[in-house]
């Protein structure tokens, strides 16, 4: 067993491995791996998209229904506050109402507002862009990256995946820099220096050659002007 994993494309210790993982990915490939022109910032540049799925729709649906739930609760309050003038429900009202908006902007995503693109990170020369299944994009400069961290995150009920993590070395200014409300909710409350997560589940493509990628060009800053050269040549 330790031969056979041995020649899996240099799988990570951190990551937990069995047959039915190594077939999966070796089935994917370089699935969706194309060469596109991206814009951010006032910025274009050629990247290589490494592709993940777009999010199901029944995600979408279940946040539609909690930010009914959520609002409606919020009217329940509001209405006993003002029936029974107890004002300090107020701040209940205010937080139901909270979450149930912060449950519709992510309906809307899934259910709406789905453009025609394929989400995942794009690698450039200068950067790495996380593109979300709505279009919205999170920008993080290769000089600000620390560390491209493997490791597995259990689900419960015997349930695994194998993840990598976009670290950076200061998520306080990285978050100033990119605006919390610019494709960061999920890794805004996420603690310590991960700002970009990506589950193989969700790679289009072999997640073990994208977790590779991500460190080759990290670790060889002379080779990122010939990202995109390499792809094609591959191709």
């Amino acid at each position: 067993m330790a031969a056979q994993r041995a020649g899996v494309s240099a799988w990570p210790e951190q990551w937990r491995w069995d047959d039915g993982r190594v077939d999966a990915y070796r089935a994917r490939g370089l699935t969706g791996v194309v060469v596109e022109e991206i814009t951010v910032g006032g910025v274009r540049e050629s990247g290589v998209l490494l592709p993940m799925r777009q999010p199901p729709r029944w995600q979408g649906v279940v946040f539609l229904l909690m930010g009914l739930v959520f609002l409606s609760v919020a009217g329940l309050l509001l209405v006993e506050a003002i029936v029974i003038a107890e004002w300090m429900l107020i701040g209940g009202v205010a937080l139901f109402v909270g979450i149930g908006g912060v449950a519709l902007a992510a309906a809307y995503r899934g259910l709406i507002d789905r453009r025609d693109v394929v989400p995942g990170l794009v690698i450039t020369p200068t950067r790495v862009v996380r593109r979300g299944g709505g279009g919205e994009l999170l920008t993080v400069a290769w000089a600000d990256i620390a560390e491209i961290r493997p490791y597995v995150r259990d689900t419960g009920s015997a349930k695994w995946h194998n993840m990598f993590g976009i670290e950076v070395r200061d998520p306080d200014a990285f978050w100033r820099a990119a605006g919390r409300r610019r494709g960061g909710r999920a890794s805004r409350v996420r603690a310590g220096a991960e700002v970009v997560v990506v589950w193989d589940t969700v790679m289009l493509m072999n997640p073990l050659i994208a977790y590779h990628l991500l460190r080759h060009y990290l670790a060889h800053p002379d080779q990122r002007p010939h990202i995109c050269r390499s792809v094609r040549g591959s191709s």
